[in-house]
């Protein structure tokens, strides 16, 4: 939108440059324009003079000054200042401001979608945790950002594929019908050795004891007996974990097994292809892949010694996967913990021929629980963590998503359980969601007046001259701006700060501002910002899955 406008007037500016003889014909120009964080600085600031100082071997302030003089500014900005050491701040006309409101009025909101993905099909896999036991308040906050990542994805033009990947076919598995076994055996009053490397919380009893309830038949010998529990078990637990997903308001569009790489040979056809490329060795019995031709790793294990695959040698395969099902950009979300496995994902698919780089890593940091003010204690019936669905139970949905992205995702979130359920403007949920209600009482008040939404085309929003009228006008056309750099970024955060940033500005201009007064273009114009407002915020909680409720 605007900063189209201004990346134009900065190349423009530039390419004067060149006619003077200032910078070199040659000179390659990708500026970097942002909203600068302090209001007082313009409506857009631009870096272009930092980029370009090494090339004239100048400082950057002198370089932003030379540029600024080879500016038009037409019908865009009312100025252009050099602030600190050479950013260039432009400062749009309020008119346009304006006009921009009232064309994305005319258009709808979908005017504010960048359509930067044209069309290009991402897969974002994410909380993909095992079918050994309920999902944890990690899986929790992983969850959010995926789904919302997502969505953001998805307004900015790409096709995007949400999916779990369920591992299936594992050592985990294996062990979870064990531990499963060992329950049922105690159950039926046999002395057994419960070993410490076996899943041990409660919800393993509770499995045992169904199979006992239901009459469910196991079969006689010992090891065909842990193995159908590990499928009984695995199949409860799956779907208690899809239960909760959705009841947290997640749908996957596929749920993959590991055990389908093995059926369809995809396993077997990604070794022999790393084999053919030279990337695959045997040593010491084993089979080994070369990840030291491509990062500062060692090189790892795909089949050991004892013939047993590697978790490795499955995620090659179900990456390459995912790139022969036509996927461009491949999104994973990991736990932190998952930081190392980073680098030699990456070599694998560069050995297998793809570009790394089609592959981000989303890391989502340690969630802790507060309540009055201290830490929660762990969850004796989850067995060693709390789970999701007693977020659930404890705060609901709304606060819980919200609350899951208030913090960047890599970075270590206290999630206060307390604040979550408070029904006033402490709690940021309830202050966004408020400022939705109020809309939506000043409608409703409008029509009892005789003033109908239909009444809207008529407005003319030059009448909107007051400083807070302006900004949230800005406010709303930013919504552009923060969906591209989200989506860019592949930080979903973003649109939680946004929407706290722009209802504090609307909080702020209700509690001064008297929307239906006596003047009928006024009021008619006020109408029109703040039913896009209204767009904007409902919109903005929709990406986030959060409701907006009309009443509160």
């Amino acid at each position: 939108m605007i900063k189209r406008s201004i990346a134009a007037i900065i190349k423009d500016a530039c390419e004067g440059c060149k006619k003077d003889g200032i910078l070199p014909v040659d000179t390659e120009i990708n500026p970097i324009i942002e909203i600068p964080r302090e209001k007082g600085h313009g409506d857009y600031s631009t870096n272009i003079a930092f980029l370009l100082a090494p090339v004239l071997k100048k400082n950057p302030k002198e370089v932003a000054g030379m540029l600024v003089q080879h500016m038009d500014l037409n019908a865009v900005c009312d100025k252009v200042d050099v602030a600190g050491k050479g950013f260039i701040n432009f400062y749009v006309k309020d008119a346009l401001w304006q006009e921009l409101l009232q064309d994305v009025y005319a258009k709808g909101i979908g005017a504010l979608f960048p359509g930067m993905g044209k069309g290009s099909k991402v897969l974002i896999e994410f909380v993909s945790a095992n079918p050994t036991g309920p999902l944890h308040i990690g899986h929790g906050r992983g969850a959010a950002v995926g789904d919302v990542l997502a969505n953001i994805l998805s307004k900015a033009g790409y096709d995007v594929t949400k999916e779990y990947y369920i591992n299936d076919a594992g050592r985990q598995i294996k062990t979870l019908g064990r531990s499963t076994f060992l329950r049922w055996q105690e159950l039926k009053g046999l002395q057994v050795s419960y070993e410490q490397d076996l899943y041990q919380g409660d919800y393993i009893k509770d499995l045992a004891r169904e199979i006992i309830d239901k009459n469910i038949e196991v079969p006689s010998a010992e090891e065909d007996a842990i193995a159908f529990m590990a499928k009984f078990s695995g199949e409860v637990i799956m779907n208690g974990i899809v239960k909760d997903l959705e009841d947290f308001g997640v749908h996957f569009d596929s749920y993959y097994k590991e055990s389908g790489l093995y059926e369809r040979g995809i396993i077997d056809d990604t070794l022999a292809l790393l084999k053919d490329k030279g990337y695959a060795y045997e040593k010491d019995g084993a089979l080994w892949f070369q990840t030291s031709s491509f990062e500062k790793d060692e090189d790892r294990v795909l089949i050991k010694s004892d013939g047993e695959k590697t978790y490795f040698t499955s995620d090659i395969a179900y990456h390459l996967d995912k790139f022969e099902r036509s996927y461009e950009t491949l999104v994973d979300i990991w736990g932190s913990d998952h930081h190392g496995y980073i680098p030699r994902l990456k070599a694998a698919i560069q050995a297998l021929g793809k570009d790394k780089e089609d592959l981000k890593v989303i890391l989502i940091q340690f969630v802790s629980l507060l309540k009055d003010g201290k830490p929660v204690g762990m969850s004796t019936r989850a067995g060693a963590f709390t789970t999701l669905r007693e977020v659930l139970d404890e705060v609901g949905r709304d606060a819980a998503r919200f609350f899951f992205l208030m913090r960047k995702s890599d970075a270590h979130l206290e999630f206060d359980l307390d604040l979550a359920k408070k029904t006033s403007n402490e709690n940021p949920v309830y202050y966004v969601q408020y400022a939705h209600a109020r809309i939506m009482s000043i409608f409703r008040n409008a029509g009892e007046e005789g003033i109908g939404i239909d009444q809207l085309p008529k407005a003319d929003l030059h009448l909107l001259t007051q400083e807070d009228e302006i900004s949230l006008i800005k406010g709303i056309i930013h919504f552009h701006d923060v969906i591209e750099g989200c989506a860019r970024s592949f930080e979903p955060h973003r649109i939680t700060f946004y929407l706290l940033d722009l209802v504090g500005d609307f909080h702020s201009y209700y509690n001064k501002t008297r929307v239906l007064g006596d003047d009928r273009e006024l009021t008619l114009a006020r109408l029109l910002l703040l039913h896009m407002l209204r767009e904007v915020i409902r919109t903005g909680l929709n990406i986030l899955g959060v409701s907006a409720p009309e009443r509160m």
